[in-house]
């Protein structure tokens, strides 16, 4: 994330600021889930482990490609297709997580968890992602700040995805979903990122994430053709670290976005949940502090899930120094510790908005557990949540968090990156999650690593890591 600067002009963000202050006195949020179901299920639940890897070698045009650079993941669960924004490849990168849908995919689909292709990678007619990228010149922006694709998300027939010149682009299953259905300019510089869905009415909500400040697009998509029209802009003008994963909640008929920072110029450790009506109107703001909100999810009963980018320590200073190493097959897993004096805030946050998101009436609980993450995914089939802790204390890791109680039932270790490569690609990070409702297998892509494999199959290329109870 990226220190911004910005003033409030609208009548909306008047009404954003006027919120956060006011709220103040509320900010620390350690309670108890009160409005959680009381009862067990009876049942321990059963752990997650490693089921599969699926190989991503490159593209048909470029198949020695290593994917270390990606971004968002999605499960669309209309039909249960994965996918992933691979950037190091300029590709969405398809699998059928169950195994039905040879139809549309060909003769690649092979069964449950297999690769069903390939959209854009440069092939010729294909869509023509930007692939990784940086800014230049840099002016504070990040290496993937003008990179794409991004954010994904899909409701079949449709696909969508966000590309680093800040363009909304739209694929159509029942066409060609090779080709570009539709492109809708955001009007910004960088790119779009992460996308909330409301299927009900055909709308989307899109984020300009390094946009100074950031903003986010509401775009009306027609559910047969898959054409973008409509664009609401929408500005965060008081976000000074940019702005992060939004969500669709059926329960209150809104949009919500995670918000890293209000105000402070990279040093205010106050971050927001912030309600956005599908008129493009700012509405209440939710602080969370000792957090900076990242990802976002709808739960049940209205809930959201919040995933902390950051972790607190007992001062209030973000902990620093949590940084991969190379591991082996024999110690897949290995940290640099954070530098903390003691791990004092939640990494994971419950804000249910139409209760307030208040500690006082136990609308908003913290959740200690797997923090430092990106992208966090609730899955209905299981009733769990997912997140990604790429700078958990314990070592990256991905988290499981009952819906039921609140609370997180498992962290599994998650493999770091080997270093980058002669400094062209990043260092790779499992930042991304995604979970199917028809199998209840999670989806966490890996970076390429050439001392991990599973049955033979090798990471060593880049990889979609399949977990599951069976």
């Amino acid at each position: 994330m990226r220190a911004r600067s910005g003033s409030l002009s609208t009548a909306a963000g008047r009404f954003w600021r006027w919120s956060v202050l006011t709220a103040a006195a509320g900010l620390l949020f350690l309670g108890s889930p009160a409005w959680a179901q009381s009862e067990e299920t009876g049942e321990p639940p059963q752990a997650l482990r490693l089921l599969k890897l699926i190989p991503i070698n490159g593209t048909a045009t470029s198949p020695n490609t290593q994917m270390f650079s990606f971004d968002i993941s999605f499960v669309d669960p209309k039909n249960g297709l994965y996918y992933l924004a691979d950037r190091s490849n300029k590709a969405i990168d398809v699998v059928d997580t169950t195994g039905k849908n040879a139809g549309i995919c060909g003769p690649t689909d092979t069964g449950p968890d297999t690769l069903c292709g390939q959209i854009g990678g440069s092939s010729p007619g294909q869509a023509n992602f930007a692939g990784f990228v940086a800014c230049v010149p840099l002016d504070g922006h990040g290496a993937n700040d003008c990179a794409g694709p991004d954010g994904v998300a899909a409701d079949f027939p449709c696909i969508f995805a966000g590309d680093g010149n800040s363009r909304l682009l739209s694929f159509n299953w029942a066409v060609d979903a090779t080709k570009v259905a539709s492109s809708l300019p955001t009007g910004g510089t960088t790119r779009v990122d992460e996308m909330a869905l409301d299927t009900v009415d055909g709308l989307i909500f899109a984020i300009n994430n390094a946009e100074s400040p950031p903003f986010g697009t509401i775009a009306t998509y027609n559910k047969s053709t898959c054409a973008l029209s409509n664009a609401i802009k929408v500005t965060f003008n008081n976000a000074t670290n940019g702005a992060e994963q939004p969500a669709w909640n059926t329960v209150t008929k809104a949009f919500y976005v995670s918000i890293p920072e209000i105000g402070g110029g990279g040093t205010n450790h106050t971050g927001a949940v912030v309600q956005v009506s599908t008129s493009g109107a700012i509405g209440a703001a939710f602080p969370i502090n000792f957090c900076s909100p990242a990802g976002l999810t709808a739960g049940p009963n209205g809930d959201l899930l919040v995933g902390c980018n950051t972790v607190y320590d007992t001062a209030g200073n973000a902990c620093v120094g949590a940084n991969s190493i190379p591991g082996t097959t024999a110690n897949p897993v290995a940290t640099r510790p954070l530098v903390c004096t003691g791990i004092a805030y939640p990494q994971v946050v419950i804000c249910n908005p139409g209760r307030g998101c208040t500690p006082a009436n136990g609308s908003l609980v913290s959740v200690p557990g797997p923090g430092g993450g990106d992208e966090v995914w609730f899955n209905s089939g299981d009733n769990n949540y997912y997140v990604t802790g790429t700078s958990n204390p314990i070592g990256p890791s991905l988290g499981v968090v009952a819906s039921v109680v609140n609370t997180v039932s498992q962290q599994i270790p998650t493999l770091p990156a080997q270093a980058a490569v002669s400094g062209k690609n990043p260092i790779g990070t499992a930042h991304s999650v995604a979970a199917s409702a028809a199998n209840n297998h999670v989806y966490v892509p890996l970076p390429a690593n050439t001392d991990y494999n599973l049955n033979g199959v090798s990471c060593a290329q880049g990889c979609i890591a399949v977990f599951g109870v069976q």
